[in-house]
C-alpha cells in the first residue's frame, strides 16, 4: 500500500513541480494553454504568472511530502504531515493574492 500512495504522489506532484519551475523561470505562461485554465487569471504579467509557478510548487512539494510520510518512521512522517500543509496553505495564499494582483484595478 505505502507503494502505491508514493507512486500517486509521484505521478500527481511531480508535474507540478514541473510545471511550477517552468513558471518560475519562463515568468511567462505557455502559449498552447487555453483561457479556461487561465480562467481566474485576467492578466498574466511575469510576476503573476512566477507567483503562480511558486504555488505549484507548493502543491507539487504538499503531494509529495505527504507520500513520503507513509515510508518513514511516525515522528519524520508528523514532521512532514505539518510540513505539507504549511506548504499547501502558503501555496493557496501565494495563489489567492496573484489572482487578486492579476485583478487589480480592472472592476473599477
Amino acid at each position: 500500500m505505502g507503494y502505491v500512495v508514493l507512486g500517486i504522489a509521484y505521478v500527481t506532484g511531480g508535474p507540478l513541480l514541473g510545471i511550477g519551475l517552468y513558471l518560475l523561470i519562463r515568468g511567462a505562461f505557455p502559449a498552447w494553454w487555453k483561457e479556461w485554465i487561465l480562467r481566474p487569471v485576467l492578466r498574466t504579467t511575469p510576476a503573476v504568472a512566477r507567483l503562480q509557478g511558486l504555488t505549484a510548487i507548493g502543491l507539487g512539494a504538499s503531494i509529495v511530502a505527504i507520500g513520503w510520510s507513509a515510508m518513514v518512521s511516525e515522528h519524520v512522517g508528523g514532521l512532514l504531515v505539518v510540513v505539507a500543509m504549511a506548504a499547501y496553505l502558503i501555496g493557496a495564499g501565494i495563489f489567492v493574492f496573484s489572482t487578486w494582483l492579476s485583478r487589480r484595478g480592472l472592476a473599477r
